[in-house]
């Protein structure tokens, strides 16, 4: 017979780590089942993008490596690429886990039930790191793997490099990982408050160095391309530091494809052991401050709520200063919500900031560089990459716009404007934020290929078409087929109106890309970017008038059915 001090030790126990893992493992798999009972096109249509996403970088990578083989430099070329894609991700990867990290542990109402059972704070902080890096790790498996198998393609090489090459992937990912735990402590302990403010001013200062660096870059000057390649490489000297993460995983490549077996084994326990022990570290020093965090990032008195509201209002005064005051004063709402979800932001940020690193690094024309077909060929991949990004945001965080005010319509009603400038504010919200991103990007894509002024009028008007475009899908098929009773975004965006939306977006992203490429296809038969005849004329046309009317007909389609809407 079990006594009632028996029953009260049972409960008092520890339920352990692995009842933790194996709830993550079941809400994963009912999630991916719900995914395909309801929406099976969609996730159809996910498996296509990253496939064609997959074997466009690995085509991209592997013309680059055959290319790059016919110079002599490249033996000392191809060692950077390494150095250069590990160091950026481990920003991009610290960043993100820090981003999903705090809002898994401080922000969200999981925590707070989990801190309340016997379960051991360690064990929470285990299973949220885990999920972080899970979901934190996807722009890493993107881009590495055709990166992977076009090196092993181009050099010949057999199954051992492969092995080595995943087993670096693998072993690399927590290090940036564990340091994006740490810093959310840090914020959730002494700055919870000032998050948005401290990663404003700390992005501010890098995109600031990174400008100077790269004038610095691209100010070296010299008649022979062999003095431009050392100074070129110069510049990336410190990225080949001996106590940086990134060194250890680029040694043990380099030196799997020069043969050096042993070599390539010690830079890889390096690198494992590196792995484990800041995971260790991090997941207990996190883990014996989380209830003093988690109380530190609910109780501390807002003192800059009034200043960051002010921040706000004047951010959205001066964005959309060409709009009238009653519609800035809606979008204000709209702003905030921006600024207040680092989903929304940060993956923004991510996305556009591996395009402009990428384009950061790209190599300026040189007499013995990038002839006129490349320059067409690396421009089309440009505005397709540009273009598909624009489709992934709008689907995920802009279509989902007017479903979420469904609940707050009675208060949306009583402001002083009709239904249809509710919708046009929210379509030129989108449009402002889209834009100002892709052209961003798109001008530093004009400025690292040194397009002529034809074409890179042609790249820039095309971008900013498309974001028309899918903008006015987003809004106006979002109020043709809104999920007002949902408030999880995605949800709504993996319901029938977000896939209904998804492949409409992915059918103009793919009739624009393709008419742009036949725009570059033209001026490369020509020999010449600043040239396209009546066809490349005609062509560049319809990629407007495509963005332009398929806006124009979404949203008068969404206004119609949103004046009739009952709520």
């Amino acid at each position: 017979m079990t006594t009632p001090s028996n029953k009260a030790q049972d409960f008092a126990a520890p339920a352990g780590f692995g009842l933790l893992l194996r709830l993550k493992l079941t809400l994963l798999r009912n999630r991916v089942t719900q995914l395909v009972n309801e929406s099976p096109l969609r996730l159809l249509l996910v498996f296509v993008f990253v496939a064609t996403i997959w074997m466009a970088l690995y085509a991209i990578f592997d013309n680059a490596f055959v290319f790059m083989r016919r110079f002599e430099q490249s033996a000392i070329a191809i060692p950077y690429v390494f150095h250069i894609f590990f160091m950026a991700m481990t920003f991009l990867l610290a960043f993100s886990t820090a981003v999903l990290v705090y809002g898994s542990l401080f922000s969200r109402a999981e925590p707070s039930f989990l801190l309340a059972t016997p379960q051991s704070p360690r064990n929470i902080v285990i299973i949220m790191y885990l999920e972080a890096l899970f979901f934190a790790s996807w722009s890493l498996l993107l881009l590495g793997l055709p990166l992977m198998f076009a090196i092993g393609h181009a050099q010949g090489l057999g199954w051992g490099f492969y092995l080595t090459f995943t087993v670096a992937f693998l072993g690399f990912v927590p290090i940036p990982g564990a340091l994006g735990l740490i810093a959310a402590l840090v914020v959730a302990m002494w700055l919870p408050r000032l998050a948005k403010r401290t990663l404003f001013y700390t992005g501010g200062v890098a995109v600031v160095l990174v400008v100077v660096w790269w004038a610095r870059l691209w100010a070296v000057s010299a008649s022979s391309s062999n003095e431009w390649l050392h100074g070129f490489m110069a510049e990336f000297e410190y990225l080949k530091g001996a106590l940086l993460p990134s060194t250890w995983v680029a040694s043990a490549i380099q030196k799997t494809l020069e043969g050096e077996s042993g070599d390539a084994m010690f830079y890889l326990g390096v690198t494992l052991s590196t792995s484990v022990f800041l995971s260790w570290a991090a997941v207990n020093i996190v883990g014996s401050r989380l209830l003093t965090a988690f109380g530190r990032a609910h109780a501390a008195p807002n003192r800059t709520q009034a200043r960051s509201g002010w921040a706000s209002h004047r951010l959205t005064e001066l964005a959309f200063f060409y709009l009238p005051q009653k519609m800035r004063m809606l979008i204000l709402k709209d702003v905030r919500d921006f600024l207040r979800d680092p989903m929304q932001w940060s993956q923004l940020a991510i996305l556009f900031g591996l395009m402009g690193l990428y384009l950061a690094y790209l190599p300026r024309v040189r007499p013995d560089g990038f002839n006129v077909p490349w320059q067409a060929l690396i421009c089309f991949l440009n505005y397709g990459a540009i273009t598909l990004i624009l489709s992934t945001f709008t689907s995920r965080f802009v279509f989902p716009m007017m479903s979420l005010e469904g609940k707050q319509m009675w208060l949306v009603g009583l402001w002083p404007l009709q239904r249809e400038r509710v919708m046009w504010a929210k379509f030129l919200y989108a449009l402002t934020v889209t834009s100002f991103a892709a052209l961003t990007v798109t001008i530093l894509a004009i400025r690292a290929l040194e397009l002529p002024l034809v074409l890179a009028f042609v790249q820039a008007s095309g971008t900013f078409a498309t974001c028309i475009g899918l903008c006015g899908l987003a809004v106006g098929l979002g109020a043709r087929m809104p999920s007002y009773h949902e408030t999880n975004t995605g949800r709504i965006s993996s319901g029938l109106g977000g896939t209904v939306n998804l492949i409409a977006s992915v059918g103009l992203v793919t009739l624009s890309v393709g008419m742009f490429g036949g725009v570059c296809y033209l001026g490369a038969s020509r020999q010449r970017l600043d040239s396209f005849g009546w066809i490349g004329m005609a062509l560049f046309a319809a990629i407007i008038m495509l963005g332009v009317g398929a806006a124009v007909i979404s949203m008068r389609v969404g206004i119609r059915c949103f004046r009739k809407q009952q709520f």
